[in-house]
């Protein structure tokens, strides 16, 4: 596997979060439970179709980006969890749940995204792969995303990904996934997305990664993956109805 040991263009500021898989889990065995296979070799033909993809969708100035893939790259630029717990406490309002199945409820959703996180961050410093925008740089391409800066620490697994998926297995374990809800972004101001299932929620929340030029479609994948499993393990053990 390739270790890509490159601080992060614009800023190059050092790496974060490097500690975060040692820490212990809420629920998880540990943080390599659920680790992911590597990602693809820069010689496999998934990385070069993935690459080209980000480049070409996630550029600031990209001109085959759509208006709607442009907001939505914008749209979830925010704190992934702080969505999640929004979407959580509409839902938890909706469904009319007292005060001992709301704590269950925000208590499964916030075990899964934090067992996940732990589990991204033990991934991101075991790989090491490279951002898109580091990958332009040492190929000399004059390249930046559309969010212009990159989080400083490894692309594989994505993040966004992993969250939003891990965040919507627990609440498709606790009311089902068809739920009409909207969701409001902390980025950008009085916009709102609306969405039918937490499912879909969840995949444009991952696949604004590559819109907003953060990550490759197979950080994505990867993290969706992750999430779902880790989440789904604590569902299915935790806090279980006497």
């Amino acid at each position: 596997m390739q270790k890509l040991c490159q601080l992060t263009p614009p800023d190059f500021t050092p790496a974060d979060f490097t500690h975060w898989g040692d820490v212990t889990p809420f629920a998880i065995v540990n943080s390599r439970e659920f680790l992911p296979a590597p990602p693809p070799a820069l010689t496999d033909k998934e990385y070069v179709q993935d690459l080209a993809e980000v480049q070409s969708l996630g550029e600031i100035d990209s001109t085959t980006r759509s208006k709607e893939q442009t907001l939505i790259g914008n749209f979830w630029g925010g704190k992934i969890q702080n969505y999640w717990n929004e979407i959580a406490q509409t839902a938890a309002l909706a469904h009319h749940l007292n005060l001992e199945q709301s704590a269950r409820l925000f208590a499964l959703v916030n075990f899964g995204m934090a067992d996940t996180a732990i589990s991204f961050f033990e991934a991101k410093y075991i790989y090491h792969f490279w951002r898109p925008v580091t990958a332009a740089e040492l190929s000399d391409t004059d390249w930046l995303p559309l969010s212009t800066k990159t989080a400083p620490d490894p692309s594989y697994t994505g993040a966004h990904s992993a969250t939003s998926f891990a965040a919507a297995q627990a609440l498709r374990f606790y009311f089902g996934d068809k739920f009409t809800f909207d969701v409001t972004s902390e980025v950008l101001p009085g916009v709102k997305r609306h969405f039918a299932s937490f499912s879909a929620a969840a995949k444009e929340a991952g696949l604004s990664r590559i819109y907003a030029g953060q990550h490759y479609r197979f950080d994505h994948e990867a993290g969706l993956v992750l999430g779902q499993k880790a989440s789904k393990s604590i569902d299915e053990t935790t806090l279980l109805p006497k």
